[in-house]
């Protein structure tokens, strides 16, 4: 699962035609290594149909923020650049997969209010030096 930077996120997540699986952790977090390696083993089996991606809450804490991550690991999925789907703290593959599949087969895409608040970070990477 690919680190993204701050530089990367709107091309990573925003531009995507793909849905994508972001994975919210910290450095210090015990409970996010094991969530992470489920998620590696998903993403071979998801590929071509979701782009997993990992984000350091510690090392870009504004875009953390900015879509209420209170708890790591967090899991955003984001469809068409809306985050549609969230989970909090570790998940076993099991869930995650059940996850990936209510978006991939449903095809839904989230209508504003459904995730009590949950709204698109207007992130500017475009002016970063």
């Amino acid at each position: 699962m690919k680190l993204i930077t701050e530089r990367d996120f709107d091309k990573e997540v925003f531009q995507s035609k793909l849905p994508v699986f972001a994975c919210f952790v910290t450095h210090w977090c015990h409970s996010c290594y094991p969530t992470c390696l489920f998620a590696d083993e998903l993403e071979k089996a998801y590929q071509d149909k979701v782009k997993f991606v990992r984000v350091d809450v510690g090392e870009i804490p504004h875009i953390a923020a900015g879509y209420r991550i209170v708890a790591v690991p967090t899991i955003l999925i984001f469809k068409n650049s809306q985050p549609v789907k969230t989970l909090l703290g570790l998940q076993e593959t099991r869930s995650l997969r059940r996850l990936l599949e209510s978006v991939i087969e449903k095809d839904e895409i989230t209508q504003p209010g459904e995730l009590g608040g949950l709204q698109r970070l207007e992130v500017e990477t475009r002016n970063l030096k």
